[in-house]
């Protein structure tokens, strides 16, 4: 889960006088978007026009991508009941009815039935699951299936609506994991993963957090990115059409250096403005994270900021940034989308460098806030779809001292914490 990167004599705060912003990259690599291959646990890790024109309100007629040979991955026949989950419209923009539940979970390398029941225990019914295109096509055009299959085929027993982000290229594609020049190698890949999934993935976002050079391969790129998507959608929709293509999530930084990161409203709008507005034809939804850092999830900057310390004079501290998103989206007219929040979620005491704010936030402030998110959204964002929470189980699969382990709502144990038994009493509808 990324924040907002800026330091003052070791506090992590933005005050009014600093003159001078440091980005913390060990925090930009280490952070929880990374993808590494699927069957290991993750560890850390051109300005466009100012002004977008009116792109086609529908979508362009796919055109199928190059697969390679592939076989239907394997079915399971048991199936669990699925929690309440809201119906999916598949006319482009692709939708759900209303805000949905969801959480984050690590799966090659957990207990698969067991994260999935307490997930599904919980009431939630949508799944996100990082899939580096490394571990899958590690040498091109040969396809590593195994870990993939079993995720698949035990979301589908659990009944679980899953969605697969697929990010990080090979070294055979790109340096760095970063997005590959030639956009068609991941054009094929994701046709490929799409077709030997066909109707049983029901979302896949394309890469993650693009507004981080990390995330890249050393340099933020809104065209490359934008390429990318224009590659990938119609691929997608022309081996399943029924699944819904997420913009890959960004992630507030409060920072414009193409080399380290880009604040991600100005990065939306630099998207938007992209080729007149083209990318408007090449996502069903936009994917937004957000984090309140030690902030209450009602309170926004300036008109209700803090309570401190620190990390309360900058939009991007929190959770309601993804209003600001939303306007970019109704100012490029585009607001008959909705948003996703692909990562949310409060850490509490935290041991990595970055995340000095989750001293701040107890356990029982980390199960309030989630609870009162999830109420902030329903009575206030009625352009909001699926919520993925920030996470269920990375700690189960991470040591303590991994950032991604005290924004876990289950310990390591897989014993519940405050915070996942607060979920589980939420009301869903």
């Amino acid at each position: 889960m990324r924040t907002n990167w800026r330091r003052t004599n070791g506090v992590r705060r933005r005050g009014p006088a600093l003159l001078l912003v440091v980005i913390v990259m060990t925090s930009i690599l280490a952070a929880c978007g990374g993808g590494n291959p699927a069957t290991t646990a993750p560890t850390n890790q051109p300005t466009a026009a100012t002004s977008p024109s009116t792109a086609p309100s529908t979508a362009p007629t796919p055109t199928r991508a190059a697969v390679a040979p592939t076989t239907a991955a394997p079915r399971t026949s048991t199936v669990t009941a699925r929690p309440l989950t809201r119906e999916i419209t598949t006319t482009f923009p692709a939708r759900v009815a209303g805000l949905d539940y969801g959480m984050n979970v690590w799966l090659p390398t957990a207990d698969m039935d067991r994260t999935l029941d307490l997930m599904t225990g919980a009431g939630f019914g949508w799944a996100r699951q990082w899939i580096s295109w490394e571990s899958v096509e590690p040498t091109q055009g040969s396809y590593s299936w195994d870990t993939l299959d079993k995720v698949v085929a035990t979301a589908e027993r659990k009944n679980v609506k899953l969605m697969i982000i697929l990010l990080r290229a090979p070294a055979w594609a790109a340096p760095n994991g970063g997005i590959p020049r030639d956009k068609q190698l991941y054009a094929r890949f994701v046709s490929t993963v799409a077709t030997r999934y066909k109707n049983r993935v029901a979302a896949y976002e394309i890469w993650n957090e693009s507004n981080l050079a990390g995330e890249t391969g050393g340099m933020v790129d809104v065209a490359a990115y934008a390429e990318l998507l224009k590659a990938a959608f119609p691929a997608i929709k022309a081996a399943d059409p029924n699944a819904i293509v997420v913009y890959g999530g960004l992630t507030p930084t409060g920072e414009n250096n193409p080399a380290l990161a880009i604040d991600d409203a100005i990065y939306l709008k630099q998207s938007y403005a992209y080729n007149n507005g083209e990318i408007k034809k090449y996502f069903d939804v936009l994917g937004v994270h957000a984090t309140g850092t030690l902030n209450p999830p009602e309170n926004y900057f300036p008109e209700n900021p803090g309570p401190g310390p620190g990390y309360f004079d900058n939009r991007s501290f929190y959770f309601r940034r993804a209003e600001d998103l939303r306007k970019v989206m109704e100012d490029a007219g585009d607001g008959q989308k909705q948003i996703w929040l692909t990562e949310f979620g409060w850490t509490t005491k935290n041991a990595a460098k970055g995340y000095e704010y989750g001293q701040y936030v107890s356990e029982e402030d980390q199960a309030k806030y989630i609870v009162r998110a999830y109420d902030w959204a329903k009575q206030n964002w009625p352009w909001m779809g699926v919520m993925f929470l920030w996470n269920l189980n990375f700690s189960t699969v991470s040591p303590p001292t991994d950032e991604k382990t005290p924004w876990s709502i289950i310990n390591a144990d897989y014993s519940p914490r405050p915070a996942y038994d607060a979920v589980k009493k939420m009301p869903k509808r």
